[in-house]
């Protein structure tokens, strides 16, 4: 088991500008030593336990059984891994995929498959007091992530205008302490943060499916890479797909892994993560369709200054 923990992404961005393209091209596959055992990736992952598949696989050396040379990189935000695949420090990461469709934005990243997804995973939690979205005046909003897309849709869901609340920026482990002492009114997020918003005193108002939204966590790559190593990149959606039927077969075992590598209790992860659905599966046109409701939002409101073409971000016909 190999797994490096970081805690910030933003000097990976200072390297981009020196970083060349050939730091990308591994070795092993066509484009590069063919004479090299296998292809060192680099998988960047969130630290919650929707990335507890990719846990799995690294504690029980499933990418190594796959004969697979995968290094497991923790962020404390999803996008993470997404920076590092920018700044050629990364080729394959996990994220949402709003985020992969932001990032995709400011270089070549591509989506290879879907292997999460939940109505439920995502809640909105405000703080003691207040009883309804109407009540939320403030915000906690995390920048190119899919909070700031979900955040727009609780707003849209209710008619109530961007213009008519303040968003305050923070990380994510930041915000259980914002809500408490008030600085900020609520926050939509993914677990296990709204749960620790309500270990400090906050209330679950609603999911992201009740405002129509259905999470997916998509598995992404560096463009070029992939197409220097589309067999190694098969392989390593392969395995993810194999973690992901353990883990429906036996689910205890999602909170044993996440336990190990987050630290989150067994228990408490096993529990945040009923509702979610751990099943690798190609794009459908269902979800190119709301990806590109999402680059649209991301565009409309000067997230990006181009949107990404989803049709095109997502790579169909791998998983």
């Amino acid at each position: 088991m190999r797994m490096r923990v970081r805690a910030a992404a933003a000097a990976l961005l200072m390297t981009a500008a020196v970083a060349g393209c050939s730091e990308n091209q591994s070795a092993g596959e066509p484009g590069g030593d063919s004479g090299a055992p296998s292809v060192a990736v680099n998988f960047g992952v969130g630290v919650d336990p929707a990335y507890s598949p990719i846990y799995l696989a690294n504690q029980e050396k499933l990418f190594e059984s796959a004969g697979l040379d995968v290094t497991v990189t923790q962020y404390q935000e999803g996008t993470g891994g997404l920076d590092a695949i920018l700044a050629k420090q990364g080729q394959v990461t996990a994220s949402t995929e709003s985020s992969l469709l932001n990032r995709a934005t400011r270089g070549d990243i591509k989506g290879l498959a879907v292997f999460s997804q939940s109505p439920s995973f995502i809640k909105l939690v405000a703080r003691s007091g207040i009883a309804d979205v109407a009540g939320i005046k403030k915000y906690g909003v995390v920048p190119g992530t899919v909070n700031e897309y979900a955040t727009n849709k609780v707003l849209d869901s209710r008619k109530i205008s961007r213009d008519a609340v303040e968003f305050v920026k923070a990380s994510p482990a930041e915000m259980p302490a914002l809500l408490q002492r008030g600085d900020i009114d609520g926050y939509i997020m993914w677990e296990p943060w709204p749960s620790r918003g309500v270990a400090n005193g906050g209330k679950v108002l609603l999911t992201s499916g009740e405002i129509g939204y259905v999470y997916n966590l998509v598995i992404g790559v560096d463009g070029a890479w992939y197409e220097a190593n589309k067999e190694t990149a098969k392989k390593v959606v392969d395995t993810v797909a194999k973690a992901c039927e353990q883990l429906t077969t036996d689910p205890a075992k999602a909170g044993t892994v996440t336990e190990t590598a987050i630290k989150v209790p067994a228990a408490e992860a096993q529990k945040l993560l009923e509702g979610v659905q751990c099943k690798v599966r190609d794009f459908t046109d269902e979800d190119i369709t709301r990806y590109q409701e999402i680059a649209q939002f991301q565009q409309d409101s000067k997230i990006v200054t181009q949107k990404a073409d989803p049709a095109t971000v997502m790579v169909r016909g791998v998983a």
